[in-house]
């Protein structure tokens, strides 16, 4: 017994070199549990695997000390390179001189279930996702409790030894997208990632674009619909957001939340953030280009109001917009660095004095600065904070090609991203949805939230016909008559 728990004990030392405190307990002349007891459940470790051992006298093959181990999830190895992985994170080894098995009996610190706090909603389930991927995948099943939901694992990365779980249901996923999800995870088995945005960034179509190109969330019901949609969820241990795949640009501007506001309200929502879409990218560029070349377009009692305002202001205002939307990049930047509370009141108190005093000393003008605060406002609008970032970035190109070349930059640019857009894709399907479909079938019910037609009058069903006729699909393809 002493020469093999002592030939085990040097086997961990070589690959820890003694900087790891690892309990290797001898149970009989041919038997000993290895655990790390700072990552296990002791109760169930005494009671699923100590006691029923404690109760043998000789075990010949692994079959027999996984049936002689009680314990829900047991695997036999057959190295015990194999079993030092799972032991960090938290599974015993069972070891014997010719065979070896290793049994989950992990209790690893986890947060309690709660509410989500970045996508915050009035209606619907107040339930997240946490770090632990066995909750997430709970939560998922619990909404779902179909067996067409399946759940694949896979595992990447040098040291952290990462796992993932693929979610999707199997009657309406796209093979080919969860081939393509495959396939690009197993390419990241040199490369270590603490979460899930980092990975969205290695398995997304063209991560040299500044657009996202698939969703995260942490929100479970945003999630739940996504699989009923055909879409694929990513959990990735140790992160508590989801990555939802694949996505199309609109996505990035709905709530889950339009859903429970009934088809009215919803859609009215939906057109009301694709309207702060064009504010937040065109305002202030359309104010750069309009009084830089193009001060007929401006209705002369406006202009007087203008000239006024800027009457002060030294700088043209290319130069005076770039000063103004900086200004409002590090007020946001740092409300967001801050402690909650303290970054508010910065926020709010920092917004009103600079402005205050940057009128008066005549930096910029009262017109202006409003106009950058509904810019801000416009792209605050976004449910999805990778796209509100986006949309900000490209406000800057945007204002400078106003600045030197008036409306025509304007449009330049305004094609330039149109036709960027339309080349993307998000897990080989069309990301720019609205003009590049790949299933003009739903397009009505899922963009405009309008009822189904089994619930329709019909008066329902006229509008309903009457609406889905001006669909912008069938002009980009030419099929007016349909």
């Amino acid at each position: 017994m002493t020469d093999f728990v002592d030939t085990l004990r040097d086997q961990f030392a070589l690959r820890f070199q003694d900087h790891t405190k690892i309990v290797i307990r001898a149970i009989s002349s041919n038997t000993a549990v290895c655990y790390l007891p700072e990552l296990v459940d002791t109760d169930m470790l005494n009671k699923f695997i100590l006691a029923p051992l404690l109760q043998v006298k000789w075990i010949s093959n692994s079959e027999d000390l996984m049936r002689i181990l009680t314990v829900g999830e047991v695997k036999p190895l057959e190295s015990l390179n194999e079993a030092i992985p799972l032991m960090m994170k938290g599974w015993a080894y069972v070891a014997t001189p010719d065979i070896g098995v290793i049994a989950n009996v992990a209790n690893l610190p986890k947060r309690q279930i709660g509410a989500p706090e970045n996508e915050t909603t009035i209606l619907g389930p107040m339930l997240a996702f946490s770090e632990s991927i066995e909750t997430s995948t709970a939560l998922l099943r619990s909404s779902i409790p179909d067996p067409s939901l399946q759940n694949e694992e896979l595992h990447f990365g040098n040291k952290r030894h990462t796992l993932v779980r693929l979610m999707f249901m199997s009657d309406r996923v796209e093979e080919s997208c969860v081939n393509v999800v495959r396939q690009r995870i197993e390419q990241l088995q040199n490369n270590d990632v603490t979460g899930s945005a980092e990975l969205l960034h290695m398995i997304q179509d063209n991560d040299g674009s500044i657009f996202p190109q698939m969703l995260l969330t942490e929100r479970v019901d945003l999630a739940s619909h996504s699989l009923l949609e055909g879409k694929i969820i990513i959990l990735v241990d140790g992160s508590q957001l989801a990555i939802i795949g694949p996505a199309e640009f609109t996505d990035f501007f709905l709530s889950t939340e339009d859903r429970y506001m009934g088809w009215g309200i919803g859609t009215f929502l939906r057109c009301l953030r694709m309207l702060a879409l064009f504010i937040s990218v065109y305002l202030t560029p359309a104010y750069v280009a309009a009084l830089t070349f193009h001060y007929e377009i401006i209705p002369s009692s406006l202009l007087v109001s203008l000239i006024e305002s800027r009457s002060k202001v030294p700088f043209p205002p290319l130069f005076e917009t770039l000063i103004l939307e900086i200004t409002m990049e590090l007020l946001r930047e740092a409300g967001a660095r801050l402690p909650t509370k303290v970054g508010q009141t910065m926020g709010i108190v920092g917004g009103i004095v600079i402005g205050q005093a940057a009128v008066q000393a005549g930096f910029t003008s009262n017109i202006l600065i409003m106009l950058v605060a509904l810019a801000a406002l416009g792209s605050f609008a976004t449910p999805n904070y990778f796209m509100s970032s986006t949309l900000r970035l490209v406000r800057y190109p945007m204002v400078i090609f106003a600045g030197f070349w008036g409306s025509i930059g304007i449009v330049f640019i305004s094609l330039l991203v149109v036709i960027h857009l339309i080349r993307q894709t998000s897990l080989g399907q069309p990301y720019f949805y609205a003009i590049h479909p790949k299933d003009q079938s739903n397009t009505l019910s899922q963009d405009m939230l309008m009822p189904e037609p089994k619930g329709l009058t019909s008066t329902g069903h006229s509008i309903r016909k009457f609406i889905k006729s001006f669909r912008l699909s069938s002009l980009w393809a030419g099929d007016i008559d349909n």
